[in-house]
Formats: structure tokens, sequence, C-alpha cells
């Protein structure tokens, strides 16, 4: 690194001297105040200083070696303050401080970039590799490909299951998968698409600018941008469906997949293995915030507590399906499950009645009780407008006919509605009175599920007394984030930005919670579980940007925010604005974004990203004593924003 750039990273250090020494609050996962020294977070950052200031003339961080899977990707580096570079002869954008970054494109395949410094005549030699896709079986291979056969894990099945098939096999000629006494013909994807497209010409009513394949078999999906990866449609690749029927009965059996051509057969076993479920098997969750999600792998939905009990019918590898209801399924870990002995044989069935909803009040704030016959799966959705809490509990039949009223202390909640919303699906709609959300919750005291709905802060007019805020620091220790242009970790910068917020929180009157205050490995779930045990009102996660590749860093950066339920959007969209007033950076947005700390639901849950570290002029900011200052101070403003808006006349 060069000296100018090394005397600006060196201000990281001497800026955080001051606010160091005050920083002697944070939580150990367990919740206890202390547990590392306040000249730690210094002596960290000097280090990470020092470390980066490597005698090279052409200093590159990105790319770090491994292979790209888009069609151009950028360079990223520092240099000396003043000088150029080029990249195969073409200028590279470089900063006044000598970082630099540089968007090249990649044909598969290994790529070679010179990069060259005029004033020096040093250079720098970079091979970036593409990754690139296994080529298709030529059609001069008699040949399946036994490693892609679908579904490649075991299967728990029920009629009017739809089974996917997929292989991989010489183009051209006839897969046949054969399952029990069921034989399938897969298609060539290639002619599908064909067939789906000469269908849709017949169709006058279609737009001629409708695409002529709506099957794409390759496309990936980074940063919120969808590309093509791979193939539309290999000429290789076979598909097939089928649908189970009654008649079928399976017990881990195999399917066999069967390449004809040209006169020649060859047949091979896939890994997977089927079992039909002629009865529905008992599960219980055995943690207290079991995952569950819409489909194997797929989006999540409100976590369950422990020992909630419901029906099994099928899996496909490690993933659980759950049936909640006729016609609501969703999926959980084997793992996070037990299984009742002799299910299908003998227990009792997850269903309940509901015959009253009890409103009342406890520290956290108002409660709406349901009492349940035993613990039975819920969801819970947030609207704004209107602003209410919508719980569906799966497996209840309502016989409610008496609803207790709230007392004189639970303002918030006045009244509930119930409604069957579906066969086994009980809905209890809760209008919220106040303005605005501040969290809620769900668990269950024994067998009654309790809905917590927190009340407001009783915050001081014009400052943060009365208000408890945990501040995240992104990542640390062996999680560094992004690497900036120089090498400096965004792990470091977060720290820093995160300790100036700390003094600029407590000198307003908050009570603020770290939970790292050190560069220390703090996993996802113990930073909300510092930020539970602490009940604290706002959980502010502050991190620095990227880009993956296929990206250009020179004309997608800037502040953003990201929220996850709606009572957040309007504290990360204020906490946003004040970022790019008092830092000065392009408004990058405020999104939603499923991260483990916007998740949680028990209070105000937001994730602020001041800038981009591959930017040149904003990592040379986001290094500097002022630039961390200001970026602290747009948070704090747009804090007080929120919780005091400017009176409208």
């Amino acid at each position: 690194m060069n000296k100018t750039a090394f005397t600006v990273a060196i201000s990281v250090l001497c800026s955080l001297l001051v606010v160091s020494c005050k920083s002697t609050e944070a939580l150990k996962p367990g919740g206890e105040p202390g547990g590392e020294r306040s000249g730690e977070p210094a002596r960290q950052i000097s280090q990470a200083v020092e470390r980066s200031a490597v005698d090279e003339w052409i200093k590159v961080t990105y790319p770090s070696g491994s292979a790209i899977p888009a069609a151009s990707t950028f360079i990223a580096g520092a240099i000396a303050a003043g000088t150029t570079l080029t990249c195969n002869g073409a200028p590279v954008h470089v900063s006044p401080e000598g970082y630099f970054v540089h968007v090249v494109p990649l044909k598969p395949g290994e790529n070679s970039f010179l990069l060259v410094q005029p004033q020096t005549a040093k250079q720098k030699e970079l091979s970036i590799k593409r990754e690139m896709p296994p080529p298709p079986i030529s059609a001069d291979t008699f040949k399946i490909d036994a490693e892609q056969l679908q579904p490649n894990n075991d299967r728990g099945i029920v009629v009017g299951d739809l089974i996917e098939f997929s292989a991989r096999a010489t183009p051209e000629a006839e897969v046949v998968v054969t399952l029990g006494k069921r034989k399938i013909i897969l298609r060539p994807a290639t002619a599908v698409a064909k067939a789906a497209s000469a269908n849709r010409h017949h169709k006058k009513s279609v737009k001629a600018s409708v695409a002529a394949s709506p099957v794409n078999q390759g496309l990936d999906a980074a940063y919120g941008k969808v590309y093509q990866r791979r193939s539309a449609s290999p000429p290789d690749l076979y598909v097939g469906y089928y649908k189970v029927q009654p008649d079928d009965q399976w017990n881990g059996v195999p399917a066999k997949y069967t390449l004809n051509h040209a006169g020649k057969t060859k047949s091979v076993f896939g890994n997977a293995k089927f079992t039909t479920i002629s009865q529905p098997i008992l599960a219980e969750t055995i943690h207290s915030d079991t995952i569950v999600r819409v489909g194997p792998g797929a989006g999540r939905t409100t976590p369950l507590n422990n020992g909630i009990r419901f029906f099994v019918d099928g899996w496909q590898g490690d993933q659980i399906r759950c049936s909640f209801a006729p016609g609501h399924h969703f999926w959980i870990k084997k793992d996070d499950l037990i299984f009742e002995p002799n299910a299908g044989n003998y227990g009792q069935a997850p269903n309940s009645v509901a015959r009253t909803i009890n409103i009342g009040s406890d520290d956290y704030g108002v409660t709406v009780t349901i009492p349940l016959s035993q613990r039975l799966p819920y969801q819970i959705e947030q609207h704004l407008k209107p602003n209410e809490l919508i719980l569906r509990i799966f497996g209840v039949t309502a016989d409610t006919d008496w609803i207790t009223p709230a007392n004189a202390t639970a303002a918030l909640v006045d009244r509930v509605s119930w409604k069957q919303a579906a066969d086994g699906v009980y809905e209890v709609s809760v209008p919220i009175k106040s303005t605005r959300q501040w969290g809620f919750k769900a668990d269950y005291d024994e067998t009654s599920l309790v809905l917590h709905i927190k009340a407001k802060p009783n915050v001081r007019p014009d400052s943060l007394q009365g208000l408890t805020i945990c501040v995240d620091p992104g990542h640390g220790g062996k999680e560094t984030g992004a690497i900036g242009c120089s090498g400096i970790k965004e792990a470091t910068i977060n720290l820093a930005i995160a300790l100036k917020l700390k003094a600029l929180l407590e000198n307003s009157g908050a009570r603020v919670i770290m939970t790292r205050i050190a560069d220390r490995d703090v996993s996802l779930d113990e930073r909300v579980e510092i930020a539970n045990k602490a009940h604290a009102d706002i959980l502010l996660s502050v991190h620095n940007n990227s880009l993956p590749d296929g990206r250009d860093p020179l004309s997608e950066h800037g502040t953003s925010s990201y929220w996850y339920h709606p009572q957040s959007i309007a504290l990360a969209r204020t906490v946003n604005s004040g970022m790019v007033q008092e830092v000065g950076f392009p408004d990058f947005g405020s999104r939603f974004q499923n991260l483990a700390l916007t998740r949680p639901s028990g209070m105000l849950a937001m994730l602020a990203e001041v800038g981009f570290v591959i930017n040149p002029e904003e990592y040379a900011v986001l290094l500097s004593a002022d630039g961390q200052q200001r970026a602290a101070q747009g948070i704090l403003k747009g804090l007080f924003t929120y919780l005091h808006p400017p009176v409208k006349h």
C-alpha cells in the first residue's frame, strides 16, 4: 500500500482510541455484560492496518482465485496515490488515494489480464478462470451420466404426488425410467421447448414478443438479478414426470434409468429410493426456534416452538414434509423433529377446538391467549394497512363463544375477531390501535398459545432515553465480510462505525448493547440471542457492501438498508435517508431481504449497509475517521427522525 493510503487507513486506529475507551459494555452470548477489554478493538484494527500495508506496486484484492460463475467480474486493488493503471491497455478507474476497480468480460475457461502502471512500468499478470459448465454428452457417445440423475435423494410420497425425473444422456435417443411396475418415458428438453413454442404460435392471441421457449433450465440469481448461468435447454437433457397412483406400493424402491440408442441398451440405478406412505406419521418439534420452510430448502415462514405436533406425509432427503392441515404443507429438517413410535397405528391426532380467546397484558405488552388441548403449529402474518396481526393456528376447529375483553392497561388491543378460514385453519385477527407496531412473538404456556404484542417504549421527547438498542457490528473473527480495495476487512470498518454509533446513542440517552467490541467470532444465532436477552427495542446491524461477479461497482454503489418484517420498513427507510444525507453516498435503496439479523420479530430489526468497500471513492471515505463519524451520525439522525418525526404543518 502507498503512503497516502496507509495514512488514511491509520486514521481508523486513531479515531477509535477515544471511542474504545468508553466501550465497556458488551454482552456475552449468555447475556452477561463485559468479557472484553476496552483497548482490544484498537489493537485489532492496528494489526489489520499493518497487515494490509504490503509493499506492492500493484496490489490486487479481488478476484481471489476461485472460478467465476458469471460472464464478467471486476478487478479491485490499490496502487500508489497519484498514479494510473491500465488493464490490457484500457484505462482503469483509480481514486485519488490509489484504490482501483475495473470490470472485465470473461469467456469460459482461463482469461489473462495484464495490469500496467505507466509511471513506473510495473506490471502484474492475472489469470481469471470463468466457470465452465460440463459439456453436453456428444451424439457420438453412448452414455447416460449416473451422477446427474434426478431425483438424487430419497423420497417419501403419497397418492397424488408428482415426481419429476431428469437425466443427461446421448442426444436423440430414448430414456425410460422404471419405478416398480411403472415406466416413464423422458423427453428431450429441447423437444419440450420446441413443442411448447409450436403450441404458442398456433394461438393467435399470443403476442409476437413472447419468447420462443417458455422453459429455461439454466437461470440463476445473485443480489436480486437473474442471469443465464447455463444453457437453457442442453441437447443431452431428458425430462419427465409421474403422478403417484393408488396401486403404487413402494418400500425403498430405486428408479432405473435405461438408455436406448442405435440398437444399444444401458441401464443405471439412481441414488434416490422411493417409499409410498399409506398412513400419516406423527412428529413433534424439539427446538424453541424451529425453522419452517414453504418448500424443501425454500423460503421461510413463522418459526415454531418446541413440542408442537403435526402429521408428516412425505420427505425429500433430510427435508420432512409436514401436513399442518389439509392442503397446507410445510417443510422442516429431520434433525429438528422427533417421530412418535408406531406412527399410523395409534396416538392422539394433532387437532383441537378453540373455545375462548383471552386478552391480557404482561411486561412485554399485550397478550392474546388461545387455550388448546395440545401444542399445534401456527403462522403469524403482519399487516400495516390495516394495522393488524393475523394468527393462523393449524389443526384447530372454531367453537369460540367467549372473548375476554382487554383490561384498562391493554390500550394497544381492545378487540379481536376470529373465523374458520379453511378446514383445520383457525384464524384470529388482532387490530393494533397504535399507528406503529414495535414487535410480536408467540409461544406456548403449557398448551395455550400466546401471541405477544410489544408495547411502544416510553421514550422521552427529543432524546433516546427509555430505549434499549442492540448494535451489531457485522462479521468479525473468521467472518471477515467483504475485503476492501487495499485489503482492509469489512468487519474492521463495521466495528469502527458501530463503536462511534454506540457513543452517540449513549450521549442521546439510549441504553446500548453491543454484540461485539473486538474482532472476534460471534455466530448469527448468538447475536440475535444477545438482543433478545437484553430485551432490545431495536436491533441495528452495521455493515458495508460488496457485489457478486457479473456486476459493476462503479455503477452500482451507495447506501442501503434492509428489513424483513413490515414493522421495520419505516425505520429502515429513515435510517437509510439519514445515512445518505450525512455521508453523501448515492441512495441505493431500502428493501426486503431475508437476513438473520433482520428476521427477529420481537423488536424492530434492520441492517444498514453504509457503503461499498469495492467502490474506490466510498472505500476511502469509509476508512477515514470523518467518514465513520458521519455514518454513525446518519444512523442516529435516522433513528431520531423515526422516533420524533417532524411535525407537519
